[in-house]
């Protein structure tokens, strides 16, 4: 008889997880109101099984958004490893982000107007400046030695959700009336904005943003499929 550690996971409980994220995405892309009862409901689960998951609103959010970076950070590392540039892979980890953003602009921009707390946005933050904490690490002496602290990718990572908003929001009637979005400007803005010595990338140097962005599309997809 097989032991207990021979025994293959229990597939049901990765599978309520991924039912409650897409009756999130769901939800939040049809402008429906995303409470535990309706999330429940949409991923045909009971409100007791959502609460053995999650804790609430805030929790789920961070979830999603855990799975979001981590998808984005593995195929950022891969970059890296394969360029041999780790301000190469800064940048990609940037376009990874957009992409994401701009490919699942409906949910995001939902996501908005959730009814949680402002712990969500610190969690979101936290997990973002971690992020950019390890990319501290792989830059080494790139890094000005002042600046290897929290605060400094606490900052990075406050600009660019300050800017995803923002995008968000202005592109909300172009994405209600059907329009085809382009986060090419949006991913360009990052850039400039992010430091120099983090991107590689001069005040006065050109910004191949679209090329970029194409390259993230892809490989976000693949990421996701």
């Amino acid at each position: 008889m097989p032991s207990t550690s021979d025994r293959a996971p229990d597939p049901r409980p990765a599978r309520t997880r991924a039912a409650i994220f897409s009756a999130a995405r769901d939800l939040t892309s049809m402008d429906g109101e995303v409470t535990v009862n309706a999330l429940a409901k949409r991923a045909g689960v009971s409100r007791a099984a959502f609460y053995s998951h999650f804790s609430g609103l805030d929790e789920l959010m961070g979830a999603m958004f855990q799975q979001m970076f981590d998808a984005a950070w593995a195929r950022g590392r891969a970059f890296a490893v394969e360029k041999q540039n780790q301000q190469d892979a800064v940048q990609f980890g940037f376009g990874m982000f957009v992409a994401y953003v701009e490919r699942h602009h409906a949910f995001l921009r939902g996501a908005l107007d959730w009814k949680f707390s402002h712990r969500t946005y610190m969690i979101l933050v936290d997990k973002m400046t971690m992020l950019h904490g390890e990319a501290f690490g792989y830059l080494g002496d790139q890094v000005p030695e002042r600046l290897r602290t929290e605060s400094t990718g606490r900052s990075i990572a406050g600009s660019e959700l300050a800017l995803a908003a923002q995008w968000l929001v202005e592109t909300e009637q172009q994405a209600a009336e059907g329009a085809p979005l382009d986060a090419t400007s949006l991913l360009e803005k990052i850039l400039t904005f992010a430091p120099s010595w983090y991107t590689g990338i001069g005040p006065e140097d050109p910004i191949a943003a679209g090329e970029l962005l194409a390259l993230c599309r892809a490989a976000g997809e693949a990421a996701e499929d």
